[in-house]
């Protein structure tokens, strides 16, 4: 897996002086939220949120399947996440 990117010396500096002076690039407070957004799609399962520009896409589903014959009592319990190269390069497609 790749790493991730590391800071510059200029952009750690950077961002230690944008702390220190209480300021955001976008212009909001240290402590302010960005505007959010959530809307449902038209099929089952689908939601869209917007954090400010961020947007994430998700869906949802689940199924019921009959538990294997010798664990009667036991289910099976399975989440996949998809999450796209351009997020991080340490982000893989289909892994």
């Amino acid at each position: 897996m790749p790493r991730e990117a590391e800071p510059s010396i200029n952009e750690k500096a950077f961002i230690l002086q944008a702390l220190e002076e209480n300021i955001r690039l976008d212009g909001r407070a240290l402590d302010a939220f960005r505007d959010i957004e959530i809307s449902f799609g038209d099929d089952y399962g689908l939601a869209d949120v917007q954090l400010g520009k961020t947007r994430v896409l998700t869906r949802i589903s689940a199924s019921i399947t009959a538990p294997y014959p010798d664990r009667k009592f036991d289910g099976v319990f399975t989440i996949t996440t998809e999450l796209s190269p351009i997020a991080s390069p340490a982000f893989e497609v289909g892994r």
